[in-house]
């Protein structure tokens, strides 16, 4: 490493992040999606330390986020102190998200060979590459004199962000049951089929199939027999899984079975019975004002790359050792808390006595106190949804 290369910062995000999240129809499909998120910042971010981690000149060139850990949070942008290329930034988040999609996409392939050939390669080939929009930024050679140069290159990562090249993707046939905005994934998707000679009662019937062979391959739990899920909502069930995280060569304890379990019916709020059916409140937060706090601690005298690394620390260290273990047993669940951002639900099951509205206020009336473990001198912004149980989970997060 070149010692001038400690002198900028490189900034990147990617995107979407909430619409990611919040197109999730299922908590399976929220804890999914934070999964992939945190994998793929923890992708650029390993590679960052491994490129410009120099003992003596830049024993923390991954300046923020502190510490990612897969099951606990997504960062939105990634600070790094250092000349990391775009071109090779670019390119470890590719390969991470492509395996990703090569993982499930095999994963199926293997699991249900009766349906050979498959012809979707196209299809998966199409999200591989247009899922996300990348961003990247960095403090020029000549910005040196800049009181506040982390600030500097977030606002270029900002601008930068102004500027969208998003490509869409287009289908043919039936959409998904969840979004109704992707195509549903089966065998035969990529096919070019004469609309002449097209019989959709004869296609209908080849999905049908497909999809209740994916739900007996992967349970159930993963795939209900009655859903018929686009690529990418395949992609958000199977990444929880075990089998995905090894081919992923995820460490022992990186695999979301530590965090996630294998079924989310706890939390159906879409029981037969009326008596089972569950109210819930959905919250969710972040810290206010955030940039003119840390800009406070520079201006005393605390060198910024310092104060952003042990703010970012504090945040996911609060997340992960308070927040998560706050909600009261069998009352509630913290699906992400990655620093000063989170999300979480309050519930209770039957036959317990249902949840009340009012509980969910006095739980909130105690947050405050839990808010100032973390010690450091910041607000908070919170919403709270109470939702009834004929209420679709993507509309609860998007209110």
């Amino acid at each position: 490493m070149m010692p001038d290369d400690v002198s900028c910062y490189t900034a990147i995000t990617f995107a979407p992040v909430q619409g990611f999240i919040e197109k999730s129809r299922k908590l399976r499909d929220l804890y999914g999606s934070s999964f992939i998120l945190s994998y793929l910042a923890r992708a650029l971010c390993d590679a960052a330390h491994q490129q410009l981690y120099d003992r003596q000149t830049n024993p923390e060139p991954v300046i923020s986020p502190a510490l990612i850990n897969l099951t606990q949070g997504t960062p939105n942008q990634i600070i790094i102190r250092g000349n990391f290329p775009e071109a090779v930034a670019r390119a470890v988040f590719e390969k991470a998200w492509t395996d990703v999609v090569e993982a499930c996409r095999d994963e199926i392939e293997t699991r249900l060979p009766d349906f050979q050939p498959y012809r979707w390669q196209r299809a998966w080939n199409a999200w591989s590459n247009h899922t996300w929009e990348f961003f990247w930024a960095q403090t020029h050679k000549n910005d040196d004199a800049l009181p506040d140069r982390i600030g500097d290159v977030r606002r270029r990562l900002n601008e930068k962000k102004r500027s969208r090249g998003w490509s869409g993707i287009n289908w043919v046939g039936e959409s998904s049951t969840l979004s109704g905005a992707d195509a549903i994934a089966w065998y035969g998707m990529a096919d070019k089929v004469d609309p002449k000679q097209l019989h959709l009662s004869q296609q209908t019937e080849q999905i049908s199939a497909f999809c209740q062979a994916l739900s007996r391959a992967f349970s159930e739990a993963i795939i209900a027999a009655n859903e018929r899920l686009s690529i990418l909502e395949l992609i958000k069930r199977l990444i929880t899984l075990d089998a995905i995280a090894e081919r992923l060569n995820l460490q022992a304890n990186d695999r979301l079975s530590v965090e996630i379990p294998l079924s989310f019916r706890d939390i159906n709020r879409h029981r037969a019975r009326p008596e089972e059916r569950r109210w819930t409140g959905w919250f969710q937060g972040d810290g206010d004002r955030i940039g003119e706090y840390l800009k406070g601690l520079v201006e005393t005298g605390k060198p910024e790359a310092a104060a952003l690394h042990d703010f970012s620390q504090a945040m996911i260290d609060w997340g992960g050792k308070t927040l998560r273990f706050s909600l009261p047993k069998g009352a509630g669940r913290i699906i992400y808390a990655g620093g000063d951002d989170f999300l979480g639900v309050l519930y209770r099951n039957y036959p317990e006595p249902a949840l009340a509205a009012r509980e969910c206020v006095e739980w909130f009336d105690r947050f405050p106190a839990l808010w100032q473990v973390h010690g450091r001198e910041i607000t908070v912004s919170v919403g709270l949804v109470w939702a009834a149980p004929g209420v679709p989970q993507r509309d609860v997060l998007q209110h």
